[in-house]
């Protein structure tokens, strides 16, 4: 009986080391696999980011659709790791303009954030935008009732924050 037991234990050691060569190179492929992957970070929705204008935007010259260029103003770290740096680059949209009018009417203009690029390269989303108008168009007598309106201008340096439209996993380098 003892030399059974003792062939029996020489058994199970012989399939256990034949299970752990067995998947050792598995194993291994899956160590390999997640160094290269590349760390990740929460990005949380509604963190903001804040945006420096670059165009000189003049409702009366703009269509709808038409691209804005803005700069980041300040790094976006989040764990002690940056994310975006400052002076990259942010993109919008003109959501919406209307130019100014007869008997004073005011020019609108709406801002919308797309996108802004981070350290890695990835584009992150961007929610919210900037809206403004021409202002006053004064008193309205019968003498200024064929006078336009102010147009409305966003000039370039204006200080914008956008934020981030859902949560993001962001690759950090």
């Amino acid at each position: 009986m003892k030399m059974t037991d003792a062939c029996s234990r020489a058994f199970q050691g012989l399939v256990v080391l034949g299970a752990l060569l067995l998947f050792a190179p598995f194993n291994l492929w899956c160590q390999t696999t997640s160094d290269k992957r590349p760390d990740t970070i929460l990005l949380v929705d509604g963190t903001p980011i804040h945006l420096v204008l670059m165009d000189d935007l003049q409702g009366k010259q703009l269509t709808v659709k038409q691209t804005v260029h803005f700069k980041v103003r300040e790094d976006l770290v989040v764990d002690s790791r940056p994310i975006v740096k400052t002076g990259a680059d942010a993109f919008g949209h003109i959501e919406g303009v209307s130019k100014s009018g007869l008997f004073g009417k005011s020019g609108k203009l709406f801002v919308q954030f797309d996108y802004v690029e981070s350290i890695a390269g990835m584009k992150i989303p961007l929610r919210g935008g900037a809206g403004v108008s021409g202002g006053k168009g004064g008193a309205l007598t019968w003498e200024s009732a064929m006078w336009y309106g102010p147009n409305a201008n966003l000039p370039v340096g204006t200080m914008i924050n956008a934020y981030v439209d859902k949560d993001q996993r962001i690759p950090v380098p």
